[in-house]
C-alpha cells in the first residue's frame, strides 16, 4: 500500500514534524548520504495507519519488548507482515519504537494496550529484519542510550539497502518532509 493520496492525519504532521526539526538541525553531514535517523527516516520511512488490536482483544506481547515481540511475530507469520522499526506517537510525544504491519498498511502494535496516534517507520522484510538482528543484537535503527545503533550509522553514511524494504505503507507526501538534512531524495 505505496498510496500518497491518503490524508495525513494531524498526528502524522507533528511526527513528521518532529523528525524534519531534528534533521534540519543536524545539517548535512560531509560525506554520509543522510545526516541521522530523522533524515533516514523521512526518506524511506513509510506512514502507518493506528488501529486497535484485531478481533478488539489485547496486543499479545510484553511492553517494553517491542523490538523482539514484532520481529518474532512478523517472522512467524510467514511472509504476510513486515516488521516496521522507526518513531510511533504515543499519546503526548513521539517514541523509539517497533511494530508489524501488513499489506493494509495498518500498524500492528504487539506492546501498547492502545494504538499509538501516529506511526512512522522504514519496514523491512521480517526474514532479513530477523537476520539482521540476530547479527547485531539488537533493533536495526535505535542503539542503546537513545543513540543510532551500529548498523542505523552504516545505513546513514553509506545508504540504506532498498532490497530489504517490505512494500506496505503510505508514502510520506513530498510537501510535508522537506528534508535539507540528506542529500539522497
Amino acid at each position: 500500500m505505496t498510496d500518497t493520496e491518503t490524508a495525513t492525519s494531524e498526528a502524522e504532521g507533528w511526527l513528521v514534524d518532529y523528525l524534519r526539526v531534528d534533521a534540519v538541525a543536524r545539517g548535512e553531514r560531509s560525506g554520509w548520504l543522510h545526516s541521522g535517523l530523522s533524515s533516514l527516516l523521512l526518506v524511506h520511512g513509510r506512514l502507518f495507519t493506528p488501529a486497535p488490536w484485531p478481533d478488539g482483544g489485547e496486543p499479545p506481547g510484553e511492553p517494553g519488548r517491542c523490538y523482539i515481540e514484532s520481529v518474532s511475530w512478523a517472522w512467524a507469520a510467514g511472509g504476510e507482515l513486515a516488521y516496521v522499526e522507526g518513531w510511533a506517537w504515543d499519546t503526548a510525544w513521539p517514541m523509539e519504537h517497533a511494530w508489524c504491519a501488513g499489506e493494509d498498511g495498518g500498524a500492528r502494535d504487539l506492546t501498547w494496550r492502545r494504538p499509538g496516534r501516529a506511526y512512522l517507520g522504514i519496514p523491512v522484510r521480517a526474514e532479513e529484519a530477523a537476520r539482521l538482528m540476530g547479527e547485531q543484537g539488537g533493533p536495526l535503527l535505535h542503539g542503546s542510550g537513545g543513540l543510532a545503533s551500529d548498523l542505523a550509522v552504516t545505513w546513514c553514511r553509506e545508504g540504506f539497502p532498498v532490497e530489504l524494504l517490505a512494500d506496505v505503507g503510505r508514502r510520506i507526501p513530498a510537501g510535508i518532509h522537506p528534508c535539507e538534512g540528506s542529500t539522497q531524495a
